[in-house]
């Protein structure tokens, strides 16, 4: 039997907490009873630098990855989260927005 994976964008691309998506994630991942016996990875990086695929890969998670044909662009916005699949102890999987945010324009301190 296959285990789920449950990934939801935990911080939107503005800043907001998703807090009924941590709710339910929570619940349905039973994290309380958890205790401290979990783990949690996170990736950062610029921007379409591979973060979604490596975490696809190495956790069976399943963020959204960019379409090779469809050209470079911002896929990930604000920060999502993602159960591990078939990994002891329990990992959190997170998954950044680009480092670089060079689809959102950066903003120049002077």
């Amino acid at each position: 039997m296959a285990e789920d994976c449950c990934s939801f964008q935990l911080i939107s691309g503005d800043g907001v907490l998703k807090v009924k998506g941590l709710e339910n994630f929570t619940r349905t991942t039973n994290l309380a009873q958890r205790r401290l016996s979990y783990a949690v990875v996170a990736i950062i990086g610029p921007q379409s630098s591979g973060k979604s695929t490596l975490l696809n890969k190495l956790f069976r998670t399943d963020f959204w990855m960019m379409d090779a044909h469809g050209g470079r662009g911002q896929t990930t916005q604000g920060i999502w989260m993602g159960k591990g699949i078939g990994i002891e102890p329990f990992t959190i999987a997170m998954d950044v927005e680009g480092s670089d945010s060079s689809e959102r324009g950066q903003v120049q301190i002077n």
